[in-house]
């Protein structure tokens, strides 16, 4: 039998879907639609979990354009990216091949018993609509805006719930904060996202996409302030190298060649 994607009441009209461990999706229900902010890899019945909580019509976005938030797209028709990461390697991300590597890597999903076999081909031919900073989702009682947000991806983005005072913000700014992957930006051109956010956190909530769901005020200050450190003392070498700092678990990891915008 399947297993029942694991589901958290945050306020009367919103949900943490946790893909055991792997994803955190988040589910929005105004009196008209529900939003599906990020969909996962797509090893488990998503579309279901979300139709058990609400019989409203469900639109999808992606707070950025990585395999472990739109690899589940396939369960949809649609699903809204930030036109900066509706690029090649961000379909390629939705593939059977990159899901299931995925999977396959991710000892916490793998604890659950989880295996490649699980990752399911895609129902949809998704379309991924761009978008850009200042769209909204009309939900009825409630609308929520897009804030563009690069560093963890060029198109990364947070969503904005000012009824429920709620930001979620995907991956860029957290524990262990990726910054080495390809379609990163450098560490100069993430900062002033990261500082926006550390302003909004003052009067927001802040729900991020991995492990414990919400960013306190004062983590978020923390990772500001190695970025800075980073930048300070480092200039961009000829030779990419992937470094972490600091030198413990949450630290930032990032390439020696993306410090500075150039």
């Amino acid at each position: 039998m399947a297993k029942e994607l694991p589901v958290t009441k945050i306020t009367d009209d919103t949900y943490l879907i946790n893909e055991f461990d792997g994803t955190n999706c988040y589910l929005a229900v105004g009196t008209e639609k529900a939003l599906l902010i990020d969909c996962g890899t797509g090893f488990c019945d998503l579309k279901g979990a979300c139709e058990k909580i609400t019989s409203l019509p469900i639109t999808v976005v992606a707070t950025h354009g990585h395999v472990d938030h739109i690899g589940g797209a396939g369960q949809f028709e649609e699903i809204y990216v930030h036109r900066d990461d509706c690029k090649a390697i961000n379909k390629l991300q939705m593939s059977m091949p990159m899901r299931k590597a995925f999977l396959s890597s991710n000892s916490g999903i793998k604890a659950y018993g989880f295996t490649a076999k699980d990752v399911t081909k895609p129902k949809y031919k998704t379309r991924l609509i761009p978008i850009d900073e200042g769209y909204e989702f009309d939900l009825g009682n409630k609308i929520i805006s897009v804030k563009h947000t690069p560093g963890h991806s060029v198109g990364s983005i947070a969503l904005i719930d000012e009824c429920d005072k709620i930001i979620f913000s995907g991956d860029n700014v957290c524990d262990a904060l990726w910054m080495q992957l390809p379609g990163a930006t450098s560490l100069e051109e993430w900062l002033p996202s990261a500082k926006w956010l550390y302003d909004m956190s003052k009067a927001y909530r802040i729900f991020w996409g991995h492990r414990v769901p919400e960013l306190s005020s004062e983590y978020i200050a923390t990772v500001i302030k190695w970025g800075e450190e980073i930048i300070a003392n480092n200039k961009n070498s000829l030779l990419p190298k992937t470094k972490q700092y600091p030198n413990q678990s949450d630290g930032i990891i990032y390439k020696t060649n993306r410090i500075h915008s150039r």
